[in-house]
């Protein structure tokens, strides 16, 4: 999914910023990186972490039936490039909370408490240099 330096930085950045529960500087990481991976299959595995940020915005304006399309499309892209994101991130976490709220009208408190955790964390062991 990710290749160079750039990409692992902007995607850890991204977890960072959505770990502290700032989903839009969340967003914005994750869709410039989107926008640099470009037209490629490799970036399919970034709509989870954008689809989440959206489903933030959305539980903010209430919009329920908004808030359970996202966690759908998640889910389902999620499962789609499980072997992928498994490489990068520990998935169990964050499909777990996707099936504990894809019917439930989701608390803010509640979505502040998910956390990406990072796989090996480092850029140079993804890339298999130093």
């Amino acid at each position: 999914m990710l290749e160079s330096i750039t990409e692992f930085e902007l995607f850890d950045q991204g977890i960072l910023y959505f770990n502290a529960n700032q989903y839009k500087q969340a967003h914005r990481e994750w869709e410039h990186l989107w926008k640099i991976i470009g037209n490629h299959p490799r970036r399919h595995g970034l709509k989870v972490f954008l689809q989440l940020t959206g489903i933030y915005q959305n539980i903010q304006l209430e919009k329920w039936d908004a808030v359970r399309y996202g966690i759908r499309i998640a889910r389902q892209r999620l499962s789609e490039n499980i072997v992928m994101l498994k490489a990068l991130v520990e998935v169990d976490n964050i499909d777990r909370f996707l099936s504990v709220y894809k019917d439930k009208n989701i608390s803010l408190k509640a979505f502040d408490e998910l956390r990406i955790q990072r796989k090996g964390g480092r850029v140079h062991k993804d890339l298999g240099t130093k």
